[in-house]
């Protein structure tokens, strides 16, 4: 067997942050969820070695920190630094960040920023 393709996904981590433009986002905390997906090389796929994987821990861990920032303004800030953070690990080829803002509209599901970048 051939694998194409190794993505390691983190999927709607959520949050109680401080962001938004609007007086009201300013006096309370929201929920924003962060969603991850890294492309990486084949470290660990036929030796089961964890010391040759990509540490995911990490990525949860720096994602949570946020909650313990400043105000920002805009989740293009927030995805921007998460991305920013993943590119950096080892291994990583490209990576998707994906945050949600699901109280915003009665009748919508969310407003969201998705950003993708290249560590190459």
């Amino acid at each position: 067997m051939k694998v194409v393709r190794k993505a390691i996904v983190l999927r709607e981590q959520e949050l109680s942050v401080w962001i938004g433009v609007h007086d009201h986002e300013k006096s309370a905390r929201q929920r924003l969820l962060v969603s991850v997906e890294v492309d990486v090389e084949g470290l660990a796929d036929e030796n089961d070695q964890i010391d040759r994987t990509f540490d995911y821990d990490k990525v949860y861990d720096f994602i949570k920190s946020l909650e313990n920032t400043a105000h920002n303004e805009l989740q293009e800030t927030v995805a921007r630094r998460v991305l920013g953070f993943v590119l950096s690990s080892e291994g990583v080829i490209r990576a998707t960040v994906e945050t949600r803002k699901p109280d915003i509209f009665d009748d919508c599901a969310y407003v969201g920023v998705r950003l993708e970048g290249s560590a190459l």
